[in-house]
């Protein structure tokens, strides 16, 4: 949801213009509206001290100037107005509290969760019927947990929202399609296959030919399940057909798009199809290196089976065996994980020993004594 969807200014300024400060609202808002927030909070500030008796200016005043400051990276700043502004009200209605939790959002997911948990139970207790707003409070909590990786809490908060659409309402639709998808994610990072899957299916199921990305993102993900339950036959299913959706797709040449590459590779990897792996890794490392970011260690390990699948397929190329058990120690001396460095090490200078190249052996051994001694 964007800034301008939670704060709705413009009804909030038609509460407070008044022929006085319409010309000085007006500047700010369009500032505000043109994303130069800078410019933004100089102007507030200068408003707030020509009109420093009206409350309710005021107020509006620190609401825009703390998205401002959250849009600038200022974080702190912004929760501590908005942390004011939630401590200094006396009775605040839920769509205020809703309103702050939604903007405390944007900088501090513990503040958000603590005003939007109020929210809730004041919805609750006035046993609200408006339950796109009840679902609202729901979702936000989830999502506040989701970040702080409360994933278990996440979840309950996810199905709390999920219960407030409808199936039959064909608003809700896409929100119930998000949900089952969110909620598949999220039992598959707490390692409930069972109920990951169901929810994947269900969400695979819903997306139909109406929603291909997500459809895809959730094949996958199955796949990536099944996976790591050693069901390679399954996960084989299920990445057979989100590959085939992936090319014509909006989601071609993305991270999903390696992932899918990538589990296909280690499908044929763990099958001891060597010669089947390898376009596959091919296309998994074309697509990971032209990503604006990617994981180091992933396309390092990527590399090492490469190049294992190189070295034993069944005419074994080791030229180009050797060039990228090279490249995945490049990229796995950025990451942090010692041990799999180690390991990858000791392997490189296998393979060099083993294809009688002193020269690149000595190199490779020189890397794992310098790496110990710094232990």
């Amino acid at each position: 949801m964007s800034t301008m969807d939670i704060l709705n200014l413009d009804e909030k300024v038609k509460e407070i213009i008044r022929d006085e400060n319409k010309a000085d609202l007006e500047v700010i808002i369009e500032e505000f509206k043109r994303n130069h927030f800078p410019n933004v909070l100089s102007k507030s500030k200068k408003c707030r001290q020509k009109y420093s008796t009206d409350e309710k200016l005021k107020e509006l005043l620190s609401i825009v100037e703390a998205v401002s400051h959250a849009q600038i990276g200022e974080n702190s700043t912004s929760a501590e107005i908005i942390s004011s502004l939630y401590k200094s009200s006396s009775r605040m209605t839920s769509d205020d509290l809703i309103l702050y939790a939604e903007l405390a959002f944007m900088s501090d997911y513990k503040l958000a969760r603590r005003i939007m948990s109020e929210a809730v139970k004041q919805m609750e207790n006035d046993e609200e019927t408006d339950r796109i707003k009840l679902a609202r409070g729901f979702l936000v909590l989830g999502e506040a947990e989701e970040n702080l990786e409360k994933f278990a809490r996440a979840i309950r908060y996810y199905q709390r929202g999920l219960t407030y659409f409808q199936d039959d309402d064909n608003r809700d639709k896409y929100m119930i399609l998000f949900l089952h998808f969110k909620l598949g994610v999220l039992y598959s990072t707490v390692n409930n296959s069972e109920e990951a899957i169901n929810y994947l299916n269900k969400t695979v199921e819903l997306a139909g030919d109406d929603h291909p990305e997500m459809k895809i993102n959730s094949l996958v993900s199955i796949a990536k399940t099944y996976g790591s339950k050693e069901e390679d036959k399954k996960a084989y299913a299920y990445l057979t057909e989100a590959i085939e959706l992936l090319d014509d797709s909006s989601l071609a040449e993305t991270l999903v798009h390696a992932e899918a590459f990538t589990e296909m590779a280690f499908y044929y990897f763990n099958q001891s199809e060597l010669d089947e792996a390898i376009p596959n890794y091919t296309r998994a490392i074309e697509i990971f290196l032209n990503l604006p970011a990617y994981s180091a260690r992933k396309i390092g390990m990527i590399y090492m089976q490469y190049a294992y699948c190189l070295e034993h397929k069944k005419q074994p190329n080791q030229t180009l065996a050797g060039r990228n058990y090279e490249l995945a120690i490049e990229k796995l001396e950025k990451t942090d994980d010692k041990e799999l460095l180690e390991n990858a090490l000791a392997d490189v200078i296998s393979f060099f020993d083993n294809t009688n190249n002193p020269r690149k052996k000595k190199y490779f051994e020189n890397k794992f004594v310098n790496m110990t001694n710094v232990n």
